[in-house]
């Protein structure tokens, strides 16, 4: 028989069978097209539509693939371990000797390198199981090869295969992004922090490792930023951050394995990293911040200033360098946040720039001030944040007065003077007020003076709140400093010391006057926080009358101590209620 006329009878058969196919699918196609059309008349039946049988499939025709088909999955994993297979005989010449160990080091890493580009190259072709497959392949040939040429063979160094770890990690990153393949990312980000410390624990070679680990958690996040995968960056950012830790540990433990430099550098990177990350998104791109990167934010702030603590005890320049740097951004950080001050939309960015300056300005004059002048300069910025809220700034400023002013008590020393002056013992020589904490009753007076002229509701809670933050701050701070310079005039002894009878009595007196002035100022509307000092303090010098006065007072001074005190819890719970009945109207609510 002619060939020819065998191949055209192959090729008449072919078209017969695609003709049929075509035909049972327009066949299909009409049945669907005549069960929706729509019923002429309700009493009109449809004739049912003819059925014909339809023709045999084809055997050559393709079906879809399931992918979680056990054929399939079973397949799946042959393959990988056949691609293993090729890694472990590249093992196997290496250990015979017939490829010199470097030389199969190089081509194991270039057989990883092949798969990684296999894995690419099935992720362009939708083929999503194949390309997780041979990144993984990719990853579990060059992932221990890594740890074993720089533990066994002696290979790599640390440097070297921190390198190679993030080459590796890129190269798993980059298919991740290309292809959209969230698989791959993780097993970038859980494949690569267990090899470096599996590399750190043989090896002991620490900083360039934790380097790594800062910059896959960087990586991380701004993948995240491009295809909204979230899991796999708290992953990262939690490893960076206990690298840097640990290496800040290192570098200022008594025995130093690593220097104060490299740990500092290593803060540096991860301040840059994830904090300028962040404000690129949320000033750049105009982002709300996420929880995420207000928690990671603040957790390397945490390590920052915990690494600076540490640096203060090493070297006395570092510290000051640092500080200053963290003012600068913490004064930086206010001005960002002006963008956002008005702003509805952007109010969770407002509040985070906005605590961000406030620990930075804090932290940075704690660490290149001593004390007590960090207490003074807490107490300027108290007064100059309650002024902007008294002209009409945001809430911010109010909660900042009040925390500067209560930092500014602590640093300072007037908390321990005020407390000292009104409830300690008479030994040893009498202290005045110094100049800081003359600062600071200024301040404090000014601060509450300026948020006493600016009105607020009763539904705003934070203000009342920063407000009473404000008067007890004044309180102690003026009553402190009020005993401590009435204290030495009126009972003075010679060496400097003050008679314990007229210092109860001073005491006495000072906090009765005190009590029926708040309660006369708490009357006003807007001063309501003032009122509530009363009944305390009421309180409190009755336990001091019987524990201090009836003990060491001499009738003379006592006599004086006891009058005002009577006279104090006569006319100040009247003018407390007064004040209560005349603030019962409502209070207009102040303007944004």
């Amino acid at each position: 028989m002619d060939p020819r006329i065998g191949r055209l009878e192959s090729l008449v058969e072919d078209l017969r069978l695609t003709v049929a196919t075509l035909q049972q699918r327009l066949d299909t196609m009409e049945s669907k097209v005549a069960a929706n059309a729509p019923v002429a008349g309700a009493a009109t039946a449809q004739a049912p539509l003819p059925t014909t049988a339809a023709p045999e499939m084809p055997s050559g025709t393709a079906k879809a693939k399931d992918p979680y088909d056990p054929i399939a999955m079973l397949s799946l994993i042959g393959r990988l371990l056949l691609v293993l297979a090729g890694g472990f005989f590249l093992r196997a010449m290496t250990d015979a000797g017939v490829l010199a160990v470097p030389v199969g080091i190089g081509l194991a890493f270039v057989y990883a390198a092949v798969w990684l580009f296999m894995s690419d190259r099935a992720g362009a072709h939708g083929q999503v199981p194949n390309a997780v497959l041979h990144a993984l392949a990719a990853g579990l040939i060059a992932l221990p090869l890594a740890v074993e040429a720089t533990t066994r063979f002696k290979v790599l160094g640390g440097t070297a295969s921190a390198a190679v770890l993030a080459a590796l990690s890129a190269g798993l990153l980059m298919v991740a992004w290309r292809r959209r393949l969230r698989a791959v990312s993780w097993i970038a980000v859980l494949g690569g922090p267990p090899t470096a410390a599996a590399i750190l624990l043989q090896t002991g070679v620490v900083w360039p490792l934790a380097v790594y680990l800062v910059a896959l958690g960087v990586a991380a996040l701004w993948l995240s930023y491009a295809v909204d995968w979230w899991g796999s960056r708290w992953v990262a950012a939690l490893t960076a951050d206990a690298a840097v830790a640990g290496v800040a540990l290192r570098a200022f433990a008594p025995e130093q394995r690593d220097t104060p430099l490299s740990a500092m550098l290593l803060i540096l990177m991860l301040l840059l990293g994830y904090v300028g990350s962040t404000a690129i998104r949320t000033l750049a791109k105009g982002r709300e911040v996420s929880p995420f990167e207000i928690m990671q934010t603040f957790a390397t702030m945490a390590i920052a200033l915990g690494g600076t603590a540490l640096t203060m005890s090493a070297s006395d320049a570092m510290p000051v360098m640092i500080g200053a740097i963290a003012v600068v951004l913490g004064v930086g950080c206010y001005g960002v946040a002006v963008k956002f001050f008005g702003s509805g939309t952007a109010k969770v960015n407002l509040y985070f720039y906005t605590t961000l300056a406030l620990v930075l300005v804090v932290a940075g004059i704690m660490i290149s001030a001593r004390r007590p002048w960090p207490g003074a300069a807490f107490a300027v910025f108290g007064a100059l944040t309650a002024g902007l809220w008294f002209r009409g700034a945001g809430l911010f400023t109010l909660l900042h007065s009040a925390a500067y002013l209560t930092a500014a008590g602590f640093v300072s020393g007037s908390f321990a003077y005020g407390l000292t002056a009104v409830v300690a013992g008479a030994q040893g020589a009498w202290a005045t007020p110094d100049a800081v904490v003359l600062v600071m009753l200024a301040a404090a007076v000014l601060s509450a003076a300026f948020i006493a002229q600016r009105p607020r509701s009763a539904q705003d809670e934070l203000a009342i709140a920063a407000g009473f933050v404000i008067t007890l701050v004044c309180v102690l701070t003026v009553g402190g400093a009020v005993i401590g310079y009435i204290a030495p005039i009126a009972g003075g002894l010679p060496g400097g010391g003050v008679d314990s009878g007229v210092l109860a009595s001073v005491r006495t007196g000072v906090l009765s006057l005190a009590t029926l002035l708040i309660a006369w100022m708490g009357r006003h509307a807007r001063l309501r926080e003032w009122g509530w000092l009363v009944y305390p303090l009421l309180i409190g010098i009755g336990l001091k009358l019987l524990t201090q006065d009836f003990k060491h007072s001499r009738p003379s001074t006592l006599f004086i101590a006891m009058a005002l005190y009577g006279a104090a819890l006569i006319v100040a719970p009247r003018l407390r209620r007064s004040g209560a009945e005349a603030a019962g109207a409502p209070e207009a609510r102040p303007e944004a």
